[in-house]
């Protein structure tokens, strides 16, 4: 699931033009620049654990900044190195520090999955792209949020659920337990 995710937002940064960086995005007061740096910084974060290095990058802190002037070359370059960090016999049981404590490297990546998907759909907004998601994604995503959305409301996380109706499709939902329009 970590992997489709990562390549669904992969999609979505390459469908990016040039001029569509500083376009608003869902996330207050983040363009789509921010949307990428966040992402990829996570990701760096997942390598620097996985390496036993220090994090090098913070995705709370100025997330523009680490998408820089080449946001879609910061993400490929991100996930070429994460993915090549990830393909090591035994590497998904490894336990590493993370930002809850020691876990096991699939533990931190595999509740990412939530977070990576949820920006694909910010960052097509964003561009103005297919902001279609992945169905198994969503379902995957939602087990893992709602058990834990009303505890992570509040800046820089989820805004306040939007009301959805009970039919609403999963894709809707989810948006609207992490506080999207959807």
């Amino acid at each position: 699931m970590y992997t489709k995710a990562i390549y669904g937002f992969d999609h979505v940064v390459r469908s990016a033009r040039p001029t569509d960086w500083d376009r608003a995005s869902p996330c207050d007061g983040w363009t789509a620049r921010h949307v990428v740096g966040h992402v990829l910084a996570i990701q760096r974060y997942f390598e620097s654990a996985i390496n036993g290095a220090s994090p090098t990058m913070n995705p709370m802190h100025d997330p523009h900044v680490h998408a820089g002037d080449d946001p879609a070359g910061a993400w490929a370059a991100t996930r070429d190195a994460l993915l090549e960090a990830l393909d090591h016999p035994d590497v998904l049981h490894r336990v590493v520090e993370s930002w809850n404590g020691p876990k096991p490297v699939d533990e931190i990546i595999g509740f990412n999955v939530a977070d990576t998907t949820v920006h694909s759909w910010d960052l097509a907004r964003a561009i103005g792209g297919d902001d279609r998601l992945d169905l198994g994604l969503v379902q995957h995503a939602l087990v893992l949020v709602e058990p834990i959305a009303d505890g992570m409301r509040g800046p820089m996380l989820f805004g306040d659920r939007v009301a959805t109706p009970d039919t609403a499709d999963p894709q809707s939902q989810l948006l609207a337990l992490t506080g999207r329009q959807p």
